[in-house]
């Protein structure tokens, strides 16, 4: 079934309907991807998309030679954070024991550069060393004395 076109030439009917499906198909699955990559940072507040904060503290921390791993210990559970991005400046920023509030939209136990909202420092207590209260007062030797105390001698 081909359909006759001036000069000689046919075209086959499934061509446009095939080639308009696949564009759609394509525009449909990667538009969303890329819309919320390149269209967020101009949308005006009250449409973007609301923070989702997610606080917790760093149990373990990897750097690898293109990404860095962080263990957070939530009260949801346990998060595996990878950064490919700014890997050196997060690593400088994040030590083991601090608390790190995370974007997440829910609760995942992997996240792939979440965005970092906050960083408290672990604060390390160190025991005061216990000085004297009164250092003019110092404590006199005890005089010797040439007798012994002999346990015979003292009784009756």
């Amino acid at each position: 079934m081909q359909t006759a076109i001036h000069g000689g030439q046919t075209m086959r009917p499934w061509v446009m309907p095939m080639t308009a499906f696949f564009l759609g198909l394509v525009l449909g699955l990667s538009g969303p991807m890329l819309a919320s990559r390149y269209v967020d940072p101009h949308l005006p507040t009250f449409i973007k998309k609301t923070i989702h904060p997610l606080e917790g503290s760093v149990t373990h921390k990897q750097r690898q030679q293109d990404r860095l791993l962080i263990t957070i210990t939530t009260q949801n559970g346990t998060i595996l954070a990878t950064f490919k991005q700014q890997v050196p400046e997060i690593d400088l920023l994040i030590e083991e024991h601090d608390l790190v509030t995370l974007d997440v939209r829910q609760y995942e136990p992997f996240v792939n550069d979440p965005p970092v909202l906050r960083v408290t420092k672990h604060k390390e207590v160190t025991p005061a060393i216990t000085a004297p209260t009164n250092p003019s007062i110092q404590s006199e030797p005890i005089p010797e004395t040439d007798s012994t105390l002999d346990p015979q001698s003292s009784l009756p």
